[in-house]
């Protein structure tokens, strides 16, 4: 059924590989365009709330306040941590770099 596809033999008149000339780089990629120094990743993640809250979302959403839901509540975070104290602030950013260095190192352990 299959025997000519295992034939390793050189066959007579069999058309070899020909190079039409050198490469030429057209557009030349950087490393650091395609690696960043970051150590984020993103993805998808669900945050467990009940259907007051879930509703509330959706109405501020649907006045305009956020295009998507995923907006409504980044602005409103964006608000209250604007609003934190220098100490919370930085407290906040401490906590922040150690759970996204550790959501990176998880994601790292995936691959």
């Amino acid at each position: 059924m299959a025997g000519g596809l295992l034939n390793h033999s050189k066959k007579s008149g069999q058309n070899k590989l020909v190079h039409s000339g050198p490469v030429k780089v057209e557009n030349q990629v950087k490393r650091g365009d395609v690696v960043t120094d970051e150590n984020t990743v993103t993805f998808p993640a669900n945050v467990r709330v009940d259907n007051h809250i879930r509703n509330q979302i959706t109405a501020l959403n649907n006045i305009g306040i956020g295009s998507t839901q995923k907006e409504v509540v980044g602005n409103l975070l964006s608000e209250r941590i604007e609003k934190l104290s220098d100490s919370d602030r930085q407290r906040f950013n401490r906590i922040l770099s150690i759970l996204e260095q550790k959501d990176y190192l998880t994601s790292l352990s995936k691959k």
